[in-house]
């Protein structure tokens, strides 16, 4: 009897080093609770197709149901206009290209794929999805994400990872160095939805649009190491707010905090692609001072910081 084999993922936050971490800044990222599941084995019943794979993707929509032949990706047909199946078809081709025959790992199975978190949070249903085939097809799951998505990588290495972690990009073997993070003061956070999925395709082609020097990149590099030492919530707040500063410059964007929370008592820090997503909220303000405040703005995702790490030492 075939076994059935299990894989999961954890989601992703970018703490600081967003954007500039393409181009080698350190970056500090966090693995989260909420990630994906993944089941792998056989397919029973109908075998005119090589592979079943269902999805169910946490909305109150059915689990979608999808069937491939092996051809499909076997060959260099356009894609499909079904954007999720035309993804999932790109990863497979993209794997071929990397070792020959790998797929065939998926030929007459049945793969369960569960996101736990809604896929609006932008926690990385997509990068979830690479480190679950790079471990399956036995691929490097760095170079499977460039020739499919693009990006960084930080979010495959925050998937199999167990605790924060320090990334630098460096080609298809990034550095990555586990730390042991969790101070007393990020007990004062808040990670806050802004209510809409931002396109990180899109944030990183306006970052290529413009130039940025060495000197730029050490500056994000130094942040992030005095924010992984910062002793208490005013330092840590200092050191965001100067992180924001840079972003802003570079992008010639507008903070958020200065778009839509002028008042608040604390800081607020973009996290991933600016304009979407989750943001970071720094206070001294009680608990549920903070989220009253973004509650009454219409912002109702608002998951105190340990909440969302894996893992917590509570």
């Amino acid at each position: 009897m075939q076994r059935i084999h299990e894989f999961y993922g954890h989601g992703k936050l970018l703490l600081t080093g967003e954007y500039f971490v393409l181009d080698g800044a350190t970056a500090l990222a966090i693995p989260t609770r909420a990630g994906q599941r993944f089941t792998v084995g056989p397919l029973w019943g109908d075998l005119r197709y090589d592979l079943e794979w269902i999805i169910d993707d946490n909305t109150d929509e059915p689990r979608r149901e999808l069937f491939f032949l092996r051809e499909e990706w076997h060959s260099a047909a356009q894609p499909p206009r079904d954007p999720v199946r035309a993804r999932l078809l790109q990863l497979l081709r993209a794997a071929e290209q990397l070792r020959l025959g790998c797929t065939e790992a998926l030929y007459q199975k049945k793969v369960t794929s569960r996101l736990e978190f809604p896929p609006d949070w932008g926690l990385g249903s997509s990068s979830t999805l690479v480190y679950f085939l790079g471990r399956l097809l036995d691929v490097n799951p760095y170079k499977l994400l460039e020739l499919s998505f693009g990006g960084s990588g930080y979010d495959l290495a925050c998937a199999g990872a167990a605790q924060p972690l320090l990334y630098r990009r460096m080609g298809h073997y990034p550095e990555v160095k586990s730390v042991s993070w969790n101070p007393a003061w990020v007990r004062k956070t808040y990670f806050v939805h802004l209510n809409r999925k931002q396109n990180s395709r899109e944030g990183i082609a306006a970052y290529r649009n413009v130039e940025t020097s060495p000197r730029t990149l050490g500056q994000i590099t130094q942040l992030t190491l005095a924010l992984v030492n910062a002793p208490d919530l005013r330092t840590a707040a200092r050191i965001l707010t100067d992180h924001e500063k840079i972003v802003a410059s570079t992008l010639e964007l507008q903070p958020v905090k200065e778009r839509l929370f002028r008042d608040f008592p604390g800081t607020v820090k973009s996290l991933g692609a600016w304009g979407g997503d989750f943001v970071w909220a720094l206070s001294e303000l009680a608990a549920e001072k903070v989220q009253a405040y973004f509650n009454e703005r219409g912002y109702g995702t608002v998951i105190p910081f340990n909440e969302m790490i894996w893992p917590s030492d509570e």
